[in-house]
């Protein structure tokens, strides 16, 4: 399979997102903006049954850690000044979530709106568990490996390398490590990949070290629909 490295990164874009609040879990139905209650290392799941395509932050990266897994996002604050996160499903509807502190924590976002006209619960599901298999370094039942050393991306901040790959039916499942290239810490970008078919993505370490120093290198795990 051939990847195209000019898909991995995402462009950024930003509209507004609506809600309504119910026992710690928010249903968003329309497009709009939302507060989000939030506490500091406490991660908030947020569904989206139509499938996303798109993320992107507004404001400190480092501030904020987003894990992808099947149509599910994992939001961390990290900071008290957390940047917003916009969302864009695979329908092309955009949704802006806005963190607001000492004042609960919503527990769950559901994002309702254009649910039914997206998403594949089956592929969900065993993409999560054959992300989790992966992660655990457990072997995939009738998958083909193969090793490879190809990068996929790299600019002026990291690079990223396939270092294993994994067809399964239906799927690939793939082992890549981002490298820091920059003098200072930088973010694991897991949430601006977007490669194609993109089903789950996720990282062994939030923050990679500055360049030349333990630790600027981390595994990344990804699945992806053949």
């Amino acid at each position: 399979m051939r990847v195209n490295k000019g898909l991995i990164f995402l462009y950024f874009m930003t509209v507004l997102i609506n809600n309504a609040v119910a026992q710690g879990i928010k249903d968003v139905s329309r497009e709009g903006t939302v507060e989000v209650r939030a506490e500091i290392g406490k991660a908030i799941e947020v569904g989206i049954p139509a499938g996303v395509s798109n993320l992107v932050r507004s404001g400190d990266a480092a501030s904020l850690k987003v894990e992808h897994v099947a149509g599910h996002l994992f939001i961390t604050p990290l900071l008290h000044s957390a940047a917003e996160l916009v969302i864009i499903d695979s329908n092309g509807r955009s949704y802006r979530l806005k963190f607001v502190f000492d004042q609960g924590i919503d527990e769950k976002v559901v994002i309702t709106a254009g649910a039914d006209e997206g998403g594949d619960r089956r592929t969900g599901d065993s993409s999560i568990e054959i992300l989790r298999a992966l992660a655990a370094g457990r072997p995939l039942t009738g998958a083909v490996e193969s090793a490879q050393e190809t990068v996929v991306f790299q600019d002026t901040s990291v690079r990223i390398k396939v270092l294993r790959m994994y067809e399964i039916p239906g799927m690939i499942g793939y082992e890549l490590s981002a490298e820091n290239l920059l003098a200072q810490s930088l973010v694991v970008p897991v949430e601006q990949f977007n490669f194609p078919g993109l089903l789950a993505v996720t990282s062994k370490q939030d923050i990679l070290s500055p360049a030349g120093t333990p630790g600027e290198r981390g595994i990344i795990y990804m699945v992806t629909a053949r």
